[in-house]
């Protein structure tokens, strides 16, 4: 009976120094997970309430930041036992013919056996599935920040739609302005041409305020979808972009996406634990053993040994034998070139980031160039010349089509002026994604 006390706190023992320690940074990282995909928000807001207010509602409801967060917390889970022990195995055995011995007839016997794997490939296990939670918390600020940049482009769109229906409308007032002069003219005794070509301008301006009316539908039926709201759900808001600040230099930009952006972190956890794999790998070519105790249980009153009845315990060892080396061989290589695979997605990550961001800053440059144009020449001299334009038109001097085609132009000047400005914002959008939500600002303009 002290042998099976003495195999059984030897059992203990072991388990408890092999079983990996927990991962005291990871259990971290899941207490504070929630806090810090909340915290990234601030940071994208710029102060701007409102859509701060539909980011919080994205984080909280949208399907695939959840499901990206639920695979997370699965593989989190499979951290504490990925390095444990196998579960022992526990057999029974009764004699239908009892098996006599010097000490009496045997009638059962308990057989219990613990699977003792390989030294370091439970520690190994533990790390693999380590980084692997690691990979998924990295896929799930990655989606985050996907859904975030989306919802920043598609309030920006609002932004657009909102301003462009405003500049259509105070057009529309500038012409029903023109009116008066044109019945006046009419008065005179001259054509109606001027009233009629100036009715069917109205026409086009309020075929384009219904144009820029129906193009809400699509966008709030995205904006739906990514906050998971019913089909149909009333969205109303009136978007309110903040104002643009200078940025950082492409090479802290470049810094900064190589430091922080989830997509590489998610590699790299990924490459580590293909390692981690190929090290497992190459345990299979030893073997694993195996100890156990056995008991009999022996009827007693049947002899006159002096042992008469003594129930037997015994130790038991054993170990595989891993004869197909050859397979072995063959998954430690599938490990390597599984790890080699990752390697190269990783490079061609990087690269696929570096030239993100290059087309986003040409984008962005391109955007700003056409803003400050618009902005700072084409906009006030074509209202310069439609002042002067109007007067003309008043003492006589230009004809009413003249008056038309430089009021059109102002119009499709203001709105090629607001579809930069919305170009600006989308960019800016992207390079908050690219850099996972880091300051991508120099100093304020």
């Amino acid at each position: 009976m002290k042998l099976l006390i003495f195999t059984t706190v030897l059992l203990s023992t072991f388990i408890a120094e092999t079983k990996p320690k927990t991962d005291s940074t990871l259990i971290q990282d899941k207490v504070k997970v929630k806090n810090s995909l909340e915290a990234q928000a601030p940071l994208s807001f710029e102060h701007d309430e409102q859509l701060l207010k539909l980011k919080k509602e994205a984080l909280a409801n949208n399907p695939s930041i959840r499901a990206a967060y639920n695979n997370w917390q699965a593989e989190f889970l499979k951290v504490n036992t990925a390095g444990d022990l196998p579960d022992p195995f526990v057999s029974f055995t009764h004699y239908f013919e009892e098996v006599e011995t010097r000490t009496g007839p045997q009638k059962q016997a308990v057989n219990l056996i613990q699977k003792l794997p390989w030294f370091g490939r439970l520690d190994l296990q533990h790390s693999t599935q380590s980084k692997k939670a690691r990979a998924a918390q990295a896929d799930l600020q990655s989606r985050t920040l996907k859904v975030f940049k989306e919802l920043e482009q598609l309030y920006y769109d609002f932004y657009y739609l909102q301003e462009a229906s405003r500049i259509a409308r105070e057009n529309k007032g500038l012409l029903l302005s023109f009116e008066p002069i044109a019945r006046n003219i009419i008065k005179t005794g001259q054509s109606s041409k001027d009233l009629i070509k100036l009715q069917v301008e109205l026409g086009h301006i309020e075929n384009r305020i219904a144009h820029l009316k129906l193009r809400y539908m699509p966008l709030k039926s995205r904006m739906n979808e990514l906050l998971n709201l019913a089909p149909g759900t009333a969205i109303t808001f009136t978007a309110k972009p903040h104002k643009i600040s200078t940025l950082k230099s492409k090479k802290e930009l470049l810094h900064a996406i190589y430091a922080n952006n989830p997509e590489l972190k998610s590699f790299e956890f990924k490459l580590n634990s293909a390692s981690d794999q190929i090290l497992l790998a190459k345990k299979d070519h030893y073997p694993d053993f195996s100890v156990g105790v056995k008991y009999i249980r022996t009827s007693g009153g049947d002899t006159t040994h002096p042992d008469d009845g003594k129930d037997p315990i015994m130790l038991t060892v054993g170990m595989t034998i891993p004869l197909n080396q050859k397979r072995y061989s063959a998954l430690e290589q599938s490990a390597i070139n599984h790890r080699e695979s990752l390697a190269n997605s990783k490079i061609g990550k990087r690269r696929e980031l570096e030239r993100a961001l290059t087309t986003t800053l040409f984008e962005l440059q391109d955007s700003a160039r056409t803003y400050r144009l618009y902005t700072n020449t084409l906009i006030p001299k074509n209202s310069q010349s439609l002042k002067i334009t109007l007067q003309s038109y008043r003492n006589g001097k230009s004809s009413f089509l003249e008056l038309i085609d430089i009021q059109r132009q102002q119009l499709d000047f203001e709105h090629m002026q607001k579809k930069a400005e919305t170009r600006i914002y989308k960019q800016y959008a992207r390079l908050r994604e690219l850099a996972a939500n880091e300051n991508i600002y120099g100093e304020a303009q």
